[in-house]
């Protein structure tokens, strides 16, 4: 049996235990570069050359980094700062707001941990405003918002930084704002979006008492202001060296990440546990399967195979890239973003080598289209938490599938200007 037939069917069986999803996604992955090795499609070595590949690396630090504003409190002043006297505004002002301010710090934070934070803000909102604003028409955005702005950089989502990885293996130069214009717009118009027709529908179908959302309890232990400063600090410099070149982007975050060390303004330990090593093994195991597709030839095989679907070698890129972009973005509908990049992308990147065209043209529509899922509370962690709102299933296909479609718009619009093939 050929290396390339072998290929296709590990990523068969993959492709199955993701969608049966009763095996953790990091099993799954490591299963695949495990299987790719075992079997000869590559050698030994590969099923865990990945997991010190820079990107791996730069992902884990920038994650230790981007915890420590919220460990040190940095993040918790800032939101307190802006909002604190926004709950005498109108709902509508206060929900444009929080909408920006979640899509925008997304794309420098994490998406999970923003929303995390933007939860206990919505309530005290809430609570101050002598019921002008209503706790569930901020978690709505915050959910939605906080999945639709992690594109703005390669550490805003775990499947952002994860299908990052596997481009970046496969040869493209993607730099760690590449998709923020895009990102950007998605966000402005969002913004609006919920604002107006939103917010009006949201006050129309969310006919159900406000939550009542559980606040965690606070320790009593007071964050040392330099811990704070210096957290901030060391994120905008990161930030800087990643904008600069001045260095790798793994040497910036480790470098960071020592600063946060040495000086104790976080905890080793805690730093430590704060990382989701799922996502990291994920990245690891995905790009491992993938380069088994490409060093194979299965990924020209399935490549062939879907562009005879278009009709061969004439098939349109433009009409590939759209359908790149729909199936990311319906796969993600039911089943986590993270899980519908690793299984789409080594498919985009397989195709773009095949017609030789800009990896970027056809891998970023579905990087971002499983970012945009908003339809359903499936594709991301961050539905998951605000989901104390009350809401229900149709609540978020009401609210999302509108938001979508823009979305949809607009990446279909600006990728062919900022990635041509």
């Amino acid at each position: 049996m050929s290396h390339s037939t072998i290929a296709i069917i590990i990523l068969i069986i993959t492709m199955m235990m993701v969608m049966i999803d009763k095996i953790p996604l990091a099993a799954t992955a490591m299963f695949a570069a495990l299987a790719m090795s075992v079997t000869g499609v590559q050698p030994l070595n590969k099923a865990f050359e990945y997991f010190g590949n820079s990107t791996v690396v730069f992902c884990g630090a920038s994650m230790i980094v981007c915890n420590g504003l919220f460990q040190t409190g940095a993040i918790q002043k800032i939101t307190n700062v802006l909002f604190s006297k926004l709950s005498q505004r109108s709902e509508r002002a206060v929900v444009a707001a929080f909408s920006a301010f979640t899509g925008l710090v997304t794309g420098f934070t994490t998406n999970t941990a923003i929303a995390a934070t933007m939860v206990p803000v919505a309530r005290s909102i809430a609570q101050n405003s002598n019921g002008k604003v209503k706790a569930k028409n901020l978690l709505m955005p915050v959910g939605t918002m906080s999945t639709i702005g992690s594109p703005l950089s390669l550490s805003g989502a775990a499947a952002v930084a994860a299908a990052g990885a596997m481009v970046i293996e496969a040869g493209a130069d993607i730099s760690f704002f590449a998709m923020a214009p895009i990102a950007i717009v998605m966000i402005i118009a969002s913004t609006l979006y919920f604002a107006t027709i939103g917010f009006n529908m949201m006050v129309k179908y969310f006919d159900f008492d406000d939550p009542v959302i559980e606040m965690a309890a606070d320790d009593g232990k007071e964050i040392p202001k330099w811990k704070t400063y210096l957290s901030l600090i060391v994120f905008l410099l990161m930030v800087a060296g990643f904008i600069t070149g001045v260095w790798n982007v793994a040497i910036c975050s480790l470098l960071g990440v020592l600063i946060l060390w040495f000086s104790g303004a976080v905890s080793v330990k805690e730093s430590i546990k704060s990382c989701d090593w799922n996502v990291l093994i994920v990245m690891a195991g995905v790009t491992s399967m993938a380069d088994g597709l490409n060093t194979s030839g299965a990924g020209e095989v399935i490549a062939d195979f879907v562009i005879g679907l278009f009709g061969g070698q004439s098939a349109s890129p433009f009409t590939i890239m759209i359908a790149l972009g729909l199936i990311g973005w319906l796969l993600s509908q039911f089943m986590s973003n993270t899980a519908a990049n690793a299984i789409v992308v080594p498919i985009a990147i397989s195709m773009a080598l095949a017609l030789n065209v800009n990896l970027l043209f056809f891998c970023v529509p579905v990087i971002i289209g499983t970012a945009i899922a908003v339809t359903t509370p499936l594709a991301s962690p961050t539905t998951v938490i605000v989901m104390q709102g009350g809401f229900r299933f149709k609540d978020f296909v009401k609210i999302g599938l509108p938001l979508s479609v823009i979305c949809l718009i607009i990446m279909f619009l600006m990728v062919p200007i900022l990635f041509p093939a």
